[in-house]
């Protein structure tokens, strides 16, 4: 029973380590994403899941590509935080928009490609490496 105890907190201290976590200082650089030059195409608000999450996700387009907004944003750190634009609340069908930038403020995520994204109503906050929802916005 030690050696379990020992192994599972060994574990969980490699896997959330500073390195793997998500950097909290809000963005001073690259967020230059301006709502008001773009056509909202929906929104919604952030709630966590077992975590504490909270703000708005807002899908935009502008000038041909489509935007992922969180403004406001406030998320609890974790490992492996990436931020989805899903067809469901389980991330079965999704958009990986990439890694979460920081775990407070305004931030924007491209989508890659061109898809419709009429079926993709829900932005996720996903720990990646364990397959653990931390929050997640109905878009309506």
């Amino acid at each position: 029973m030690k050696k379990l105890i020992i192994l599972s907190v060994l574990l969980i201290s490699v896997c959330c380590s500073e390195e793997n976590a998500t950097p909290t200082a809000p963005l001073t650089t690259n967020n230059d994403f301006d709502p008001s030059m773009a056509t909202l195409i929906k929104s919604g608000t952030l709630v966590g899941v077992g975590h504490t999450v909270s703000g708005t996700a807002a899908l935009y387009e502008s000038a041909g590509k489509k935007v992922v907004l969180l403004d406001p944003f406030s998320s609890q750190n974790g490992p492996d935080l990436k931020v989805y634009l899903s067809k469901d609340q389980n991330a079965s069908q999704y958009i990986s928009l990439g890694k979460l930038k920081t775990t407070t403020g305004k931030q924007s995520y491209e989508v890659p490609g061109n898809p419709d994204v009429t079926d993709y109503d829900f932005v996720l906050i996903w720990c990646e490496q364990f397959s653990v929802l931390f929050g997640k916005a109905e878009l309506l």
